[in-house]
Formats: C-alpha cells, sequence, structure tokens
C-alpha cells in the first residue's frame, strides 16, 4: 500500500535541492542587520542601548556583514549629530565606534556644542533682557511677563549666527565619516 505523507514531507522532499549559496547567505545575514540599524539608533537616543552595549552587540555580528553594518550604524548616528542636548548619546555611541582619523573632529564637535550651549544660554538672556525692557517700555510688566522668543527675529538671527561654526564642524565630521567609512 502506498505510504501517506504530510504536507510538511511533501513540501521538505520537493525542495530540498534548494540552498542557499555563501554569497546568498551573506547578503541575507547584512540585510537583517541593516533592518536593525534604525533600531540601535533609537535605543541610543533612548538610552536604553549603552556605547558599551552597543559595542558589544557589532562585535557579536558576522565579520563578514559586520563591518558594513557598524559603518550604517556610523552613518546614520552622524546624520541625526546637531547641536541639542538630544544627540548627547549619540556623541558617546560615536565616540565608542571611533576611528582614530575623526576622534579630533568629534572632539571639536563636543567642544564647540558645549562653547555653543553657553553662548545660546548667555545671548537668549540678554534677548529676554531686551523684550522685557521694551514691554516695560510701554507699561507692560511684573512677575508674570515671561518674555518669548521664538518668533523674534532679533533672537533667530543670533541663535543662526551662534549655530554656524558648529554646524560646520559638525558637516566636516560627517564627511570625514562618510570618506572613512
Amino acid at each position: 500500500m502506498a505510504e501517506i505523507k504530510s504536507t510538511l514531507d511533501i513540501v521538505l522532499e520537493k525542495t530540498k535541492h534548494l540552498t542557499l549559496s555563501a554569497e546568498e547567505k551573506v547578503e541575507m545575514q547584512l540585510q537583517e542587520g541593516l533592518k536593525k540599524v534604525p533600531g540601535y539608533l533609537e535605543r541610543v537616543l533612548d538610552l536604553t542601548l549603552t556605547p558599551d552595549l552597543l559595542l558589544e552587540e557589532i562585535n557579536t555580528l558576522p565579520q563578514e556583514t559586520g563591518k558594513q553594518i557598524r559603518a550604517e550604524i556610523v552613518r546614520q548616528m552622524s546624520q541625526a549629530l546637531d547641536l541639542s542636548a538630544k544627540s548627547d548619546p549619540l556623541i558617546g555611541g560615536l565616540e565608542a565606534l571611533a576611528e582614530p582619523g575623526w576622534t579630533a573632529l568629534l572632539e571639536e564637535v563636543k567642544n564647540c556644542r558645549a562653547d555653543y550651549v553657553k553662548a545660546r544660554a548667555d545671548a537668549r538672556k540678554q534677548s529676554q533682557n531686551r523684550v522685557l525692557a521694551g514691554l516695560a517700555a510701554v507699561g507692560i510688566g511684573g512677575s508674570a511677563v515671561v518674555a518669548k522668543l521664538e518668533g523674534d527675529p532679533v533672537w533667530e538671527a543670533e541663535d543662526r549666527r551662534l549655530r554656524q561654526p558648529c554646524e560646520k564642524r559638525v558637516e566636516a565630521l560627517r564627511k570625514a565619516l562618510a570618506g572613512g567609512q
């Protein structure tokens, strides 16, 4: 009598000659790894993945694909890098992944960002005082009056002026990371 086969047995029998080549396996691993890069970036920004843990995870990747995935993580981190405080975890992540050729640029960006934050706070205080003085001149004052600088063309021009040197350094870092990877 004929043997009764399950659907799984039939499928396995029909596809047993279908296997992936080594190149196809590496390409699949690379594509799977690249899909995880935005997740790594989010976890770094959310502070749920420390630079040390990020480095550990990268080191556990297969050697054939690990370098490309690492380069993509660095590229996306550098694209997300800006002068705001939310970039602090990215700077730590980039430091953990630092190559000798761009550590000096990263240090320049950190120093410039610290200078920018301090200069911006001072300029913001001066602009607030200027706005409050203008309001007081027309009879508006008191403890409930708060200077709103958003939309003030003088403040926005000053902020752009303060940002410009640091943004050039951030762009230089991005170019170095793109070229060095």
